[in-house]
């Protein structure tokens, strides 16, 4: 296996962040989403649910909606995989974990994930973010 450069490092270090954030909003909570994104007009963001947004303000008020209505969770990331190219870089990786719902159920929650990241000012940030749920995930991975 080869060494890792000092960039792949970051980037997986920024994922792990994701997750972080990703939880921090699960239970209401979106601030920390403004460390780790981009706050750039050319940020995206295509979430699970259909959306997709452009540019940082719709971004995060998308983020912000999503914590408003969520009612706790906890994901973790799985498989990531980084590839680093200059100032750019990018990560797919699965996410999977519980989701409380509005009722007080708690579902398991499977997606696959992308993002996109941009080094600004020496840091690693989100530029851009894609998701979709994968509904038969135990079908497809048993």
């Amino acid at each position: 296996m080869t060494e890792m450069s000092n960039d792949e490092v970051a980037v997986r270090a920024a994922v792990d962040r994701w997750v972080v954030v990703l939880n921090a909003m699960l239970n209401g909570d979106p601030k920390p989403l403004e460390d780790l994104y981009s706050h750039a007009d050319d940020v995206t963001y295509m979430g699970a649910e259909g959306t997709f947004q452009i540019g940082w303000d719709a971004t995060c008020a998308d983020w912000k909606a999503q914590a408003e209505n969520s009612t706790g969770g906890q994901v973790e990331a799985a498989g990531v995989h980084v590839v680093v190219s200059g100032n750019l870089a990018a990560a797919q990786h699965y996410t999977r974990g519980q989701v409380r719902q509005p009722d007080g159920r708690i579902n398991e929650t499977n997606v696959r994930e992308s993002s996109v990241f941009r080094k600004e000012n020496g840091a690693w940030k989100m530029i851009a973010h894609h998701a979709d749920g994968l509904p038969y995930w135990e079908k497809a991975f048993a």
